[in-house]
């Protein structure tokens, strides 16, 4: 097993709070990568929070993730909880940044899988959260 990271980074010409909104609900993050989503667990105080969990991904690929951390408007923590094989340790991590243009998102996933695996794998998260955060960025754009 080796150890694998995928890092996206996308500028959005819009506020923190819109482009959170829109990756922080479970229902609308399908929209946005393209994969159906959908929320099996609601959080502890929040139904997207810490503890939510969501089903992702098609039959018979789909993974449950489970959010382990919250800072609104600044970052989104997650795991695989169930499902995922052959990938182990699967960790995501999205983090908002405010700057004069706007917002900046930086999505980080880490994971460990055979090497082969996890080279493809890497392609394949990279090219779908790109896709996902450009159309996601023209969506929120400031007139």
């Amino acid at each position: 097993m080796g150890n694998s990271t995928v890092s996206v980074r996308q500028q959005f010409n819009a506020p923190a709070h819109n482009v959170f909104g829109a990756l922080y609900d479970h229902n609308r993050l399908g929209e946005v990568l393209g994969v159906p989503v959908k929320r099996i667990r609601d959080g502890v105080g929040d139904v997207n929070g810490v503890g939510s969990a969501r089903a992702l991904g098609f039959w018979p690929m789909i993974a449950e993730e489970t959010v382990t951390s919250v800072e609104e408007n600044k970052l989104i923590g997650y795991r695989i909880t169930k499902g995922g094989a052959p990938l182990r340790n699967h960790r995501g991590r999205v983090a908002f940044r405010d700057n004069p243009s706007g917002t900046e998102v930086e999505w980080t996933i880490s994971f460990d899988a055979p090497p082969i695996v996890g080279a493809l794998v890497c392609k394949v998260l990279t090219a779908g959260i790109r896709i996902g955060l450009t159309k996601l960025s023209r969506s929120l754009q400031r007139p």
